[in-house]
């Protein structure tokens, strides 16, 4: 069963209150009401001793004229007389014939041979029950309200002041999340004028060099040319590289990314096959494991970025003569894994790796042309996925990464 919450804790309480109140209301005005008829019934029963004690001569005498005067008495004072003889029969009835009777409560007393009754209405007995009744209704109406204008009015409050609270808290979290914004813009702009610095350097250099005056061998042509080209070609993988992280952030804010049912098992071979001749250029043998197919709903250009990503970083930077890639599924997610038995990541460098721009062996930026931003952008294509990407240490060395996609995005 489970328990109220304290936001309604006030309202049952009120809610029994009330009930109590009702229910000690009924139960006292029943017990007004007997008390009331008790009185009556004795009040009635001292005047029906006091009237056959006053008639008795009147009646043994046929004293009618005392007898009217007494029963006109009485029924001013809202009490009807009645003389019954011995048989039972009417001798004399303050209420004449043919008008009709009230409800009433009688009292009977001998007198002499005779005997006399008072009846007293109900509804006059009833009269002071029924005034408490309407004052004890009034009163309970007037507190009732009371309470529920007071508790209405605390509710609104507390309703206030949770709105107030949400937004406060709205407006807290979008100014961490503009900060988060602004520190991200500020980080960005910074990395990459450091990104391109380098290579932008490199190529005014050389062009300055080919520009020069004074001629130059053609084998030292030759060796600027082939300078130039691997530093542009490095700007444009830099281009590249944040385009596709500008894209990853815009598909990810809009949720407009290609999500179609897709073969993982097909994406990966047909990167393996595409990077086989780099990885034998390296002396590096790849290795496949995939099911026959193996499918889920992602974007396939996006994968095979992901893929493509990890596969390369291993055939060039791991150090290792061979490089395992595997796909499995299970009831929940998809896996890819490209796993190495080279050098290794340190520890001090794991928690860092998926950071832009982040590069382990910094002289990798000049002799490889590695730009930073590959395994960001490979996390990133896993979040877009609902799914993450993990780094797990291989032995006796080496290293595995593991792209999964969660299981939400599969058929």
């Amino acid at each position: 069963m489970k328990l109220p919450t304290l936001d309604i804790l006030p309202s049952l309480f009120v809610a029994l209150g009330l009930f109590g109140a009702v229910a000690v209301f009924v139960s006292e005005t029943h017990s007004f009401r007997d008390a009331v008829f008790s009185w009556a019934r004795r009040d009635l029963e001292s005047r029906t001793e006091l009237a056959s004690s006053t008639l008795k001569e009147s009646v043994e005498t046929g004293d009618f004229r005392r007898i009217h005067e007494f029963g006109a008495d009485c029924s001013a004072k809202g009490v009807r007389l009645t003389v019954l003889s011995a048989p039972g029969g009417i001798v004399f009835d303050s209420v004449e014939r043919g008008i009709p009777q009230e409800e009433s409560i009688f009292v009977t007393r001998p007198c002499g041979e005779f005997r006399v009754r008072l009846g007293l209405p109900v509804s006059r007995v009833l009269a002071p029950y029924r005034r408490a009744r309407i004052g004890f209704l009034l009163a309970a109406i007037v507190g009732g309200t009371g309470v529920l204008s007071v508790l209405l009015f605390t509710f609104r409050q507390r309703a206030r002041m949770r709105e107030l609270a949400r937004e406060r808290d709205a407006q807290r979290r979008l100014v961490e999340e503009m900060q988060k914004v602004e520190s991200f813009r500020r980080d960005f702009i910074a990395d990459v004028s450091h990104e391109i610095k380098t290579p932008l350097t490199g190529i005014i250099g050389v062009v300055d060099l080919l520009a020069s005056p004074d001629g130059l061998p053609p084998e030292s042509r030759d060796r600027l040319l082939s300078m130039l080209k691997g530093e542009a070609e490095r700007l444009n993988g830099l281009a590249q590289g944040i385009l596709s992280l500008a894209r990853l952030e815009r598909d990810t804010a809009s949720g407009t990314a290609n999500f179609v049912t897709t073969d993982v098992s097909e994406i990966v071979r047909d990167i393996v096959e595409s990077l086989r001749v780099q990885a034998e250029e390296k002396g590096v043998t790849i290795g496949l494991s995939a099911p026959e197919a193996c499918v889920a709903v992602c974007d396939r250009q996006l994968i095979s970025s992901a893929v493509s990503n990890l596969v390369l970083n291993a055939i060039r930077h791991s150090g290792s003569d061979e490089v395992s890639v595997s796909v499995s599924s299970s009831r929940n997610s998809v896996s890819i894994a490209v796993e190495d038995h080279g050098v290794g990541i340190p520890p001090k460098d794991r928690d860092r790796v998926f950071d832009r721009f982040y590069r382990v062996d910094r002289s990798r930026d000049s002799g490889t042309g590695g730009t930073g931003l590959g395994l960001a952008i490979v996390r990133g294509i896993a979040l877009l996925h609902g799914g993450s990407v993990a780094l797990e240490d291989v032995k006796p060395s080496g290293c595995r990464f593991v792209l999964t996609m969660q299981s939400h995005n599969m058929v």
